[in-house]
């Protein structure tokens, strides 16, 4: 064999050597269990009190053998199931109430009904709890490899700085992950065979801002809503997961023996309650509704939370002694057309006064209504 020959073959040889690292190596792309922190900011910012329930991208593309990094913000986590199977159960019931008493000593109605707490597969440990919206994911986190036989899920995100987890695809096709916490919140996962292409760094980079861009758009208009008269939206959700946290409107102003209505926003992915009483959640943790809002951040929660203060259907006449206090609460609401829980509930306001309305599970969310 001539030198000249060699030369070549050792040349090609190099190129190869050179190439085959850059396309055999292993890609990773991230993935935010809801907003990347940036845009965050924006959404949370007091003029508008919005979020996104989505993850970031919505959809990801990589090849066979590729991994995604979700990396929680927020209050979110990731549930991809087994193939053919469904996401964890995120709540279940637990022994049956007993003794629950309100302030002025009458036992609640729900005493016998089961209580509620989180799933505890998908609870690590009692770790504190850290209300922030823009703690994120660090540390090296769990590497799993998903073939479908086996369902991965991370924990409910309670500490300062939940650790992301990594899933290696091992097998072609298209893949639904969830988040346990919000019903409707799921994400993609498009994985194509080598030979296959896949989306740029760059494209992923535009993709991920125009998503951002769609959703604060709608975030921005949210909190604008006009409602009819004597009804109060808890919350109000528009396109794409994108949702107020607050009260709509934010103060009503009522006469004495006005009935009010509650509800829920038809597209929410969120769980909310109107309640008043003691306390302001936020401010002070140890008062009558600080300790019911703390609660839903722990793996078993205070039933006067999740239960109506009244039984289901009826409406109370709220003045400054019910149940002692001046509780009322609408219990747990939500749309979803799989849960048992109302969408709305409703109350007759007996005595004049300001009654301060908060979300038991978004102790964030506050409203007023002024009773003349």
């Amino acid at each position: 064999m001539g030198h000249s020959r060699v030369g070549a073959l050792a040349a090609a040889a190099a190129v190869v050597a050179l190439a085959a690292p850059t396309a055999a190596q292993a890609l990773t792309k991230q993935v935010y269990m809801g907003l990347p922190p940036k845009a965050q900011t924006k959404f949370i910012d007091p003029k508008y009190d919005a979020d996104a329930i989505d993850f970031f991208p919505h959809t990801a593309t990589v090849h066979v053998g590729d991994s995604v990094k979700f990396a929680a913000t927020a209050f979110h986590q990731f549930d991809l199931p087994a193939k053919g199977k469904k996401p964890v159960q995120l709540l279940v019931p637990g022994a049956p109430i007993a003794n629950s008493v309100d302030a002025a000593g009458v036992p609640y109605w729900f005493n016998g009904l089961p209580n509620f707490g989180f799933n505890s597969a998908l609870v690590s440990g009692h770790p504190p709890v850290n209300y922030d919206p823009w703690k994120t994911a660090k540390g090296k986190g769990r590497f799993v490899t998903y073939t479908g036989a086996k369902g991965v899920a991370s924990p409910i995100p309670f500490e300062d700085n939940p650790k992301p987890i990594t899933v290696k695809f091992a097998k072609a096709g298209t893949y639904t992950y969830y988040c346990d916490l919000h019903a409707g919140m799921k994400g993609v996962v498009k994985v194509l065979p080598k030979s296959k292409k896949i989306p740029s760094a760059k494209a992923d980079a535009a993709a991920l801002k125009k998503q951002i861009d769609r959703d604060f758009a709608i975030a921005k208009t949210l909190n604008k809503t006009q409602m009819p008269a004597n009804t109060i939206s808890v919350g109000y959700a528009g396109k794409f997961g994108v949702e107020y946290f607050g009260y709509l409107p934010k103060t009503t102003t009522v006469p004495v023996g006005t009935t009010v209505r509650f509800q829920m926003s038809p597209k929410s992915f969120e769980d909310h309650t109107a309640t008043t009483g003691p306390g302001d959640p936020i401010k002070d943790a140890n008062s009558y509704l600080g300790i019911i809002a703390a609660s839903f951040f722990q793996p078993n929660f205070v039933p006067q939370g999740v239960y109506p203060s009244q039984p289901f259907g009826q409406i109370a006449t709220l003045t400054p002694t019910s149940h002692g206090n001046g509780f009322w609460n609408s219990g747990a609401l939500d749309v979803q057309p799989a849960s048992p829980l109302p969408d709305n509930a409703s109350v007759t306001f007996g005595a004049p006064g300001t009654y301060q309305f908060y979300c038991m599970v978004h102790p964030q969310m506050h409203g007023t209504v002024i009773v003349n």
